[in-house]
């Protein structure tokens, strides 16, 4: 074997080395490769998305102070004035809710690129797809109270009986709880697309 490799030609030998080294490098530079940039079209919406969902908690924690606000002048017998914060409520809650038709829409586009990103990015973005679908899924569910707790200010200022004051209160409650977990949502979004930039930059 010895004088084998004795009698291949030295040019042989350099290009059969020269050949390990460039297949050594080949295999090196793809395992450290930065993955692909995701889709303009992706990123835009991602923004976008971030954008929206933060003014949607904006949005919804002004709501729940304004909420706040009524109840305390029904409380103390203000009608008129707590009459005039709910239709400046109502308005807010309004414009959330068309910030959350265009989430949805800036979700679903990104939904749509997911298979243009590479599988550990992809992984991140369902993640903080997720959140954002679940953020306005908890955002459906805030309206619904919220106007459960309208009709029963109404009901208290119509009528003054305990049953709508009580109702209101646990609506109180909930939209607290509710406006704490939109938050929390978008605090993990944000977080989520963090690790998703870091994922396709280093």
């Amino acid at each position: 074997m010895k004088n084998f490799f004795q009698k291949i030609p030295v040019w042989l030998k350099i290009a059969f080395i020269v050949l390990l080294m460039a297949v050594a490098w080949g295999i090196w530079f793809w395992a450290n490769k930065s993955p692909v940039k995701p889709p303009a079209d992706f990123l835009i919406a991602r923004q976008k998305g971030a954008e929206i969902s933060q003014k949607i908690v904006e949005l919804t924690l002004a709501t729940n102070q304004k909420i706040s606000e009524i109840n305390s002048l029904d409380l103390n017998g203000d009608y008129l004035k707590a009459l005039n914060y709910i239709e400046e409520a109502k308005n807010r809650n309004k414009e959330t809710l068309n910030q959350a038709v265009k989430l949805a829409n800036e979700v679903q586009k990104m939904t749509e690129f997911l298979d243009k990103i590479s599988l550990k990015s992809r992984e991140i973005a369902i993640k903080a797809i997720t959140s954002e679908n679940y953020l306005l899924t908890n955002f459906m569910n805030y309206n619904q109270i919220f106007g459960q707790f309208l009709g029963n200010l109404r009901g208290v200022i119509a009528t003054s009986k305990i049953e709508y004051r009580q109702a209101a209160e646990n609506n109180l409650s909930e939209l607290n709880i509710k406006t704490a977990i939109i938050n929390n949502l978008n605090q993990e979004f944000i977080g989520q697309m963090e690790e998703f930039d870091k994922s396709f930059s280093r």
